[in-house]
C-alpha cells in the first residue's frame, strides 16, 4: 500500500509539473448507499444501507480536462437476506437468514474529468476512472427466523470474515458542479472484483459465494487552492 501511495503522489507531482499550474487541493465528505450482487440463488436479496466517507482530493487542470486523485476513508454497510434449508429435528426446514455487513476501507480513485460548462463562478463536470480499495475491517451480524417465525440460532448460512478480500477494484463514473470554492459530486461505483470469495452452507451442502459491492456516493467538498 505504501508503494502505491508513493506512486500516486509521484504521478500527481509529475502531472502537475506538466500542466504548469497549481492544482486545487481540498477536503470532502458525504453519504453512501451500498448494494451487493452475487452468484447465489434467487432466494438472495440485498438491502441498501447508508454509510459515510471523508477524505482529500487534488484537481489538476488542462483547460476543460482535469485529473483528480483522491484519498478517502469509507464506512459501508449492507444487509443480506438469504433463504436456507437446514435439517432441524430430523426435518428440512426453511430458515430466513438476515445478516448485516459493515466494512471500513481506504480508497484511492484516480478520475479523468471534463468540464461541460466552465465559467469563473461555476463549473459543471462529468468524470470517470478506476478506484482501488483496501479493506481495514469487517463486522458481521446474523439473525435467523424459521418458517413459523421463531428465532433460530446456528451456523448454516454464515459468511466467514476470513474470506473477505483485502483489496478490491471499482470503476467510478459521475457528474458534479462547482460553485466558487464548493464542489458537489454524485457518482456510482461499480464493483469490478469480489469483496468476498468463499463458501457458505445452505443447510445441506456448501455453496461457492462471490459478492461484489456497488455504491452510490453523494459528496460535498471545499477547495482551499
Amino acid at each position: 500500500m505504501k508503494k502505491l501511495l508513493l506512486s500516486v503522489f509521484v504521478l500527481v507531482l509529475g502531472v502537475s509539473a506538466l500542466a504548469q499550474v497549481i492544482p486545487n487541493i481540498g477536503i470532502k465528505g458525504g453519504l453512501t448507499t451500498s448494494s451487493l450482487t452475487t452468484n447465489l440463488s434467487e432466494n438472495f436479496a440485498s438491502e441498501n444501507v447508508l454509510g459515510y466517507q471523508f477524505g482529500a482530493f487534488a484537481r489538476i487542470h488542462f483547460g476543460k480536462l482535469y485529473v483528480q486523485p483522491e484519498f478517502v476513508y469509507n464506512h459501508r454497510s449492507t444487509k443480506l437476506e438469504y433463504e436456507i434449508t437446514p435439517i432441524i429435528d430430523g426435518e428440512n426446514q426453511k430458515v430466513g437468514m438476515r445478516s448485516e455487513i459493515k466494512m471500513g476501507t481506504f480508497d484511492i480513485p484516480v478520475l479523468l474529468g471534463f468540464k461541460i460548462i466552465k465559467t469563473k463562478l461555476m463549473n459543471v463536470r462529468i468524470f470517470a476512472g478506476p478506484e482501488i480499495s483496501f479493506s481495514t475491517n469487517q463486522k458481521l451480524s446474523y439473525d435467523y427466523t424459521t418458517g413459523d417465525g421463531e428465532n433460530f440460532e446456528g451456523q448454516p448460512g454464515e459468511l466467514s470474515s476470513d474470506d473477505f478480500n483485502k483489496t478490491t477494484w471499482y470503476l467510478q463514473a459521475g457528474a458534479g458542479i462547482d460553485v466558487l470554492m464548493f464542489t458537489f459530486d454524485v457518482r456510482y461505483e461499480k464493483g469490478l472484483s469480489d469483496i468476498y470469495s468463499g463458501q457458505v452452507s445452505n443447510g445441506i451442502k456448501m455453496e461457492d459465494v462471490n459478492l461484489k459491492n456497488n455504491v452510490w456516493v453523494f459528496s460535498l467538498g471545499i477547495k482551499f487552492l
